[in-house]
């Protein structure tokens, strides 16, 4: 046996809990599970759109072509238009995946704003590719701030229709994925005007190029913004139109209608949140699983990799150093804490969108905070974990081929797309200090995951040290700490809007986070109870990491307050450290449950039979393209020139 096989092999036969019952934990059900095993073994049967070693070699052009080619294929295989089908598909392509916008945004605001009649027209034409709509929202000038978009469509009472039009260059949408090459439909962020006023920002099913050439149509300037930081294969594009006429029903109509001349509104409008909540979903459920890709090839090099002997002159391998340890173990832990979440909310929003079919609103806010908290929280950690998995891999971790960089950079544009996390913490935190006002008036508006706030006395008397327990007190003193921050100044003269950018905008971005911190802790607990009794030991050592973690980074708040001395902050230390002890053995178990293969990794360094030196050689000299095609011509110009240099 190969000496990296045997060291993965003897880690193999260390883990002491069966992988298998962590696998159908992560994967949530039997569908997503079974849909995810065979697009992994699709994807690198298939010769045009398995995963190539020379793929960061390639044009842009090139790139984006083969991504097309791989939907296509696999839009044969799986119906696409269910989340449940492609959604676990995205960590397995190289470049970011067509259609995703489509299918994952602009489909669900179709089916939550619009009308049946609009669904049944549009619908069925995106099960089948006719219709790939992007999500034109964002503009130039602005983006979170929608409701000063200034795009505007203008109701023309005599031909009975809307004149789409861009006034100024602010104005130009900017950014929306799909939107450069592939859709040629757009819904359409726009103010609508009528009879001179301005009756808010509202969604337009647009079509903007032709349906047998697909050139944008007269009145339609659209094309690719060009190269961005990651999202090499996303077109992200620009639109803008010059007083172009669409009909009536481009406007989705279930909530906002013009009949016979007349405006109208009908039922809640915060069913707007809809598509983006599907957006944001999918956000917090795939993306933890591509940092679990960067922490399985990022462990199982640490295992093959031995550097410096020990007493017993042998190499040992670098997961035995616990500064190694340190890097990997409490971010996997996260993982899992991540991925928990992810399925939990899943969950929520499917039951939400239950409630708001049958006009019941009741569960709406709590759900947008939620997911505002966990999309921003994720977001960020994915992104910080993928090179935080770079660095634990040394010199090969910043090569491609490693498999590391792409993901940090096919996940960087998630901070800000979705909803910019900034902009998310704030919104949770407004719904946290709504939220501790029904204590004493409506303490049965309490949501669930937010019941802490009617237990504030008990939690502040608590004297443990127990890590949910400091968990719970570190969200709870600081929400206190904010909204009594906020009453104080509302007689320094101030007014509340001043106050919250002024005065209170750095807690506020604090107490949200801890938010979602706290609520990864509930559903992590959660899924221990639930768990066969064989992984629960594991996933509990899992969590108390997590927790550990989360309170050794942010401890101010405990120490500040009294609430944990120096010996006690010492033994948090200590423990932590125990617990590194106690997950190495189990640390490949825990990655391989997420079962990756080799192809989907994209990686010569992370395979599951080890042999990283031998892959990295042979992707070299084999599979790199500016090796195969020989010496540039510019090269040998360059080097047969005597340069005399000007001193």
């Amino acid at each position: 046996m190969h000496p990296t096989t045997q060291l993965l092999q003897e880690a193999r036969d260390r883990v002491t809990f069966p992988t298998l019952e962590l696998t159908k934990l992560i994967y949530g059900n039997e569908e997503i599970y079974e849909t995810f095993m065979k697009a992994q073994k699709i994807i690198a049967s298939e010769p045009s759109i398995r995963n190539h070693p020379d793929y960061h070699n390639w044009g842009r052009k090139e790139q984006i072509i083969k991504s097309y080619e791989k939907i296509r294929i696999m839009h044969q295989h799986f119906n696409l238009a269910n989340a449940a089908h492609w959604a676990p598909m995205l960590s397995l392509f190289q470049g970011t995946t067509p259609s995703a916008v489509s299918f994952g945004m602009t489909v669900p605001a179709l089916r939550f704003l619009g009308t049946d009649e609009q669904f049944n027209l549009w619908g069925p034409k995106f099960l089948t590719m006719e219709i790939v709509a992007a999500y034109a929202q964002t503009e130039i000038g602005h983006g979170s701030d929608v409701q000063n978009l200034e795009t505007t469509a203008t109701y023309d009472s005599q031909t009975n229709d809307f004149v789409l039009h861009t006034p100024s260059v602010s104005a130009v949408k900017f950014w929306p994925g799909e939107l450069g090459f592939l859709s040629n439909y757009a819904l359409v962020y726009a103010k609508l005007v009528f009879n001179g006023k301005n009756k808010g920002v509202h969604p337009f099913m647009v079509q903007i190029r032709d349906n047998s050439t697909h050139k944008p149509l007269k009145g339609v300037v659209v094309g690719d913004i060009g190269p961005k930081l990651g999202y090499s294969t996303k077109d992200n594009g620009f639109l803008a139109f010059e007083n172009y006429r669409i009909p009536l029903n481009s406007l989705l109509a279930r909530y906002v209608r013009i009949e016979n001349g007349q405006f109208s509104r009908h039922g809640n409008e915060k069913i707007s949140y809809a598509s983006m909540m599907v957006s944001r979903q999918l956000i917090i459920f795939i993306y933890p699983r591509m940092a679990a890709q960067s922490l399985t090839v990022a462990i199982r090099y640490s295992i093959t990799r031995q550097q410096f002997t020990n007493d017993k002159g042998v190499e040992n391998s670098v997961l035995e150093y616990q500064t190694q340890q340190d890097k990997l173990l409490p971010r996997l832990a996260t993982c899992y804490g991540m991925i928990f979440a992810g399925l939990r909310i899943a969950e929520l929003v499917d039951d939400n969108f239950h409630r708001v079919q049958k006009k019941d609103f009741s569960t709406l806010q709590q759900s947008h905070a939620i997911l505002s908290a966990l999309k921003a929280w994720s977001s960020q950690w994915v992104v910080d974990t993928s090179e935080w998995c770079r660095l634990s891999c040394g010199g090969h971790g910043f090569a491609h081929y490693s498999g590391i960089p792409a993901i940090y950079f096919d996940t960087a544009p998630n901070v800000t797309l979705e909803g910019e996390n900034q902009v998310m913490y704030l919104q949770v935190a407004r719904y946290l200090l709504k939220v501790l006002q029904y204590v004493e008036k409506n303490p049965e508006k309490v949501p669930f995951y937010f019941n802490f706030v009617l237990h504030i006395k008990e939690t502040l008397a608590n004297q443990s040290t127990d890590f949910g327990q400091l968990l719970k007190l570190t969200l709870t003193l600081q929400l206190i700490s904010v909204a009594k921050k906020i009453k104080d100044s509302m007689g320094t003269g101030k007014n509340f809007q001043q106050i919250w950018n002024e005065v209170v905008g750095v807690q506020l971005l604090s107490v949200a986070q801890r938010y979602a911190e706290y609520f990864t802790y509930l559903v992590f607990q959660e899924y221990i109870s639930t768990a066969n009794p064989s992984v629960k030991e594991v996933l509990q050592q899992l969590c108390d990491l997590y927790s550990l973690q989360v309170i050794l980074d942010n401890p101010n708040t405990l120490i500040e307050s009294g609430r944990i001395n120096v010996e006690q902050f010492k033994q948090l230390n200590e423990t932590k450290i125990e617990l590194l002890s106690k997950l190495k053995p189990q640390a490949l178990g825990l990655v391989e449950a997420f079962n990756f293969s080799d192809n989907a990794l994209r990686t010569c360094i992370g395979c599951h039979d080890g042999k990283p030196y031998e892959y990295i050689y042979e992707w070299a000299t084999k599979e790199n393209s500016v090796n195969i095609k020989g010496v540039p011509q510019a090269v040998n110009d360059l080097m047969g020139t005597k340069i005399k240099a000007r001193l």
